[in-house]
Order: structure tokens, then C-alpha cells, then sequence
């Protein structure tokens, strides 16, 4: 990770982590408090939360357009992460959603911990989502929804989302699970995902990572990118 002074943003600064390395601190952080399995499985996110974090969970009446939170102290802990209620009400596609909401506050707990801990003025890209008396990033369905329509200046929120992918579904476990689906490509005979079965690839991630589709398809296209041969 690098940061750089910025102008006008909300912090001062901004945080890069390079291709590959969000994935990389979520495998390590599964795997230092034991939940990362062993075969393709769901994460046992609460649980990781739970030790990694060291925090609550909290599952509380959220406005509306509020899907979760995450509330930090001043030395740059986390001290509760939290996700709507209502998420509930929707059955199987509500729970996994709720997953989807935690991994991405556990996002925040793993990468901006001391960027929210710190004192900062308001600003407009923040309105509506930031208590800076509590230190409480208030994530909101329109930063999900960027998660599959690109980026939006939310930088951090951006960086959240890479997280639940990392989180939810760990790289080597997703290959290990679309394996059968993989055939050779190229002189080399490296290893490709076909477009014509891509589909078919989200359904087996949706059945063995316990995620909603919109989560799996997200996380094939950043491994498996369309029509691109996998390299050594």
C-alpha cells in the first residue's frame, strides 16, 4: 500500500494498493485467525469478523438507503461493525446479502482502520455518510451498486468492495471450484474460463461460497476476465 497528499478530498491523502494486494491482506487475514478453508466453502464471515477485528456485531434499524456501518476509536481499532436489519426480511438473497454487507465493512476494518480513526473535516463526497463525532462510515446501497457499475470518486468504498470479493471468495478457492469448468487455450495449453460457461461458473460459486449472483459474476470477471487467456 501507498498513499499520496491529495487536494480536496476528504482525508488529505489517498490510499493505492496495487493489482492484487486487497486479495492478498484478506488471504492473509483469513488464514491468521483459522477461517480460510481448506476446499471451496462459505467464509465464516462473522466469525472472522469476531477475531480478526476483535469487535461486535451489531444488526440495527439503519435508514433506509443504509446497508451497514462500521464505527472505529481514536487509536485505529475497529469497535463495532454493523449491517441493516431489514436485510433479514428478504430470505436466502437477505442473508447473503447480509455476508456481502459485512465483508464489506470488515473491508474497511482491514484497510482505512487509521484513516477513519484520524480527525478530518467535512466534505461533500462524505455527506450523509460519515458521524465524525462517532467515527462511523455509514455504507450505503448506491456504494454497493458501484461495486458492479464502476468507480465514483469514493476511492475507500471502491476499496471496500474489492474486500468482499477477497473475503467471501479467496482466490485459490474459487479456481479450485471452477476447475472442472476450465480447458486449455493457447500453444501452452494455459488454463481458460470459456465466456460460454460463465454462468454456469457463478452458479457453482453462488452454491459453495453461500453468495448472491450479482457477488460471484463480479468476482469471475476480476480472476477470470472476459475473452483474456490466463498467463504463467
Amino acid at each position: 500500500m501507498t498513499e499520496k497528499t491529495t487536494l480536496g478530498g476528504p482525508f488529505g491523502r489517498r490510499l493505492y494498493f496495487a493489482v492484487g494486494e486487497i486479495d492478498g491482506i484478506c488471504l492473509d487475514a483469513l488464514e491468521s485467525v483459522g477461517c480460510l478453508p481448506s476446499t471451496p466453502k462459505a467464509i465464516e464471515i462473522e466469525l472472522f469478523v469476531e477475531k480478526f477485528l476483535g469487535c461486535q456485531i451489531a444488526y440495527e434499524d439503519l435508514k433506509p438507503d443504509v446497508l451497514g456501518l462500521a464505527v472505529f476509536d481514536s487509536g485505529g481499532s475497529v469497535e463495532l461493525v454493523g449491517a441493516a436489519r431489514s436485510l433479514f426480511s428478504d430470505g436466502r438473497v437477505g442473508e447473503r446479502r447480509v455476508r456481502s454487507t459485512l465483508a464489506h465493512e470488515a473491508g474497511h476494518g482491514l484497510l482505512h482502520a487509521q484513516l477513519f480513526s484520524e480527525g478530518f473535516g467535512a466534505h461533500p463526497l462524505l455527506d450523509g455518510s460519515f458521524d465524525y463525532k462517532r467515527r462511523m462510515i455509514m455504507c450505503r446501497k448506491e456504494d454497493f451498486a458501484n461495486h458492479s457499475r464502476g468507480y465514483d470518486g469514493k476511492w475507500w468504498e471502491w476499496q471496500a468492495n474489492q474486500a468482499i470479493g477477497g473475503l467471501l471468495l479467496p482466490r485459490g478457492l474459487v479456481e479450485a471450484c471452477v476447475e472442472p469448468l476450465m480447458v486449455a487455450s493457447g500453444l501452452l495449453g494455459l488454463p481458460r474460463l470459456p465466456d460460454s460457461k460463465r454462468d454456469q461458473a457463478a452458479r457453482r460459486l453462488v452454491t459453495a461460497f453461500d453468495v448472491n449472483s450479482v457477488v460471484a459474476k463480479i468476482r469471475l470477471k476480476s480472476i477470470f476476465p472476459p475473452g483474456e487467456q490466463r498467463s504463467l
